[in-house]
């Protein structure tokens, strides 16, 4: 076993040194799949998670009670009132976890081990564990593997002040990813108002490759000036971005800005507030503590800010003013993701496209190559039909 586990941490270290995969397998002698099996696992978990998981048949890992009591008393200090950031601090075994790593306890013990002992006292119910549903129809979604892959947009309200009637909507703009957000409060929901949005995200949290909203029509336009694109839709492509469009009515293809909107919203709106710049300076303290303090499992333990800190990010810089008048289309592409109707058709840019009734409630891609001027429909990764668009040339 000291074999092993010496192995496990001389192929991560080999490997952030930068040795390639076929050279760390043949000098350890160990095959791709368990390299890229404890590759993972580090990922995820950090170093903790180089040692053997156990299972529920298995014994427990036994803690001291000097490091029982350290975690429970983290724990209560980080619900505390009087913890600055108790409204938007993560107070589980992920935060935990890390203030035990910044105090240089050892031996650190992994996000599970830390659970076990916050359901043993009571202070968190034991996880259920449920079958995994096997789903109808396959949804072609985009992934994000990495920082600014893909960014989801969305806005929350309206909002009202008390005493006051003007209508007040929180942008929000979160990274997959990383988690990172960027947060903005504005008095409408106009076009213009959004694309200053986008500029102010792409001046902070950098240039995405893809970018996906709902079907507002904000964003995708409205009748039939929408088959000539948007204004948000010609920005993202002369900024060299891909947007994507979720099925109508479906929110829950905007999954990740849609949990963090529940999540903040009690939170923020717990309190009555009567000034906008109260109001903005709460957003900024949300925003700030979301990114350099919330620690993330997928990031090995690292806040959103320390995870970028070692990415070059492809910023707008500061000054840098955003077009609001219409731009000519540049060469790129526009996803939507579409489910066919019980008439074998889908509806995009206020057009209605012919899929077939074979086709009805599957999920297609349909990619619109803003150089070539045609609209491919895409059925589980290969091309299904494709339709000329003239509507670019105008």
């Amino acid at each position: 076993m000291n074999d092993e586990f010496s192995d496990r941490h001389q192929a991560i270290k080999l490997r952030l040194a930068g040795q390639s995969v076929e050279t760390i397998c043949g000098t350890l002698g160990r095959s791709r799949e368990w390299f890229h099996s404890w590759w993972r696992r580090y990922q995820a978990l950090g170093a903790a998670g180089l040692y053997d998981l156990t299972r529920a048949r298995h014994q427990p890992p036994h803690i001291s009670p000097d490091l029982e009591r350290t975690i429970l008393n983290i724990r209560q200090r980080l619900e505390s009132p009087l913890h600055t950031h108790t409204r938007y601090g993560l107070i589980g075994a992920g935060a935990i976890q890390a203030e035990l790593q910044e105090l240089h306890i050892r031996p650190l013990p992994c996000p599970r081990t830390i659970e076990r002992v916050l359901e043993r006292n009571g202070k968190t119910m034991p996880r259920v564990r449920l079958a995994r549903l096997l789903s109808e129809y396959v949804y072609p979604g985009p992934q994000a593997h990495d920082s600014n892959q893909l960014h989801q947009v969305d806005l929350v309200g309206p909002i009202y002040l008390k005493g006051q009637r003007q209508r007040y909507y929180i942008y929000v703009c979160k990274d997959v990813f990383d988690s990172a957000v960027c947060l903005e409060l504005g008095r409408s929901r106009h076009m213009e108002a959004i694309l200053n949005f986008l500029g102010d995200c792409w001046k902070s949290l950098g240039r995405p490759d893809q970018v996906q909203f709902d079907n507002a029509r904000e964003y995708l336009g409205w009748g039939p000036a929408a088959r000539y694109l948007s204004r948000v839709i010609r920005l993202c492509l002369r900024f060299e971005i891909e947007p994507v469009f979720i099925p109508p009515a479906r929110p829950q293809c905007n999954g990740s800005v849609e949990n963090f909107n529940g999540w903040f919203q009690p939170r923020l709106l717990q309190r009555h507030f009567t000034r906008v710049s109260a109001l903005k300076r709460e957003l900024q303290r949300l925003q700030e503590t979301v990114n350099a303090q919330h620690v993330q499992r997928r990031l090995g333990g690292l806040t959103p800010d320390q995870y970028r800190r070692n990415h070059k990010l492809q910023k707008l810089p500061s000054r840098y003013t955003i077009p609001t008048e219409p731009l000519p289309i540049a060469a790129g592409r526009v996803t939507f993701i579409r489910q066919v109707t019980l008439h074998g058709n889908i509806h995009l840019l206020g057009q209605t496209f012919k899929i077939g009734k074979r086709m009805k409630r599957q999920y297609v891609k349909a990619v619109l190559d803003t150089k070539r001027a045609h609209l491919t429909a895409y059925m589980n990764g290969r091309i299904f039909k494709r339709w000329p668009y003239p509507f670019l040339r105008k």
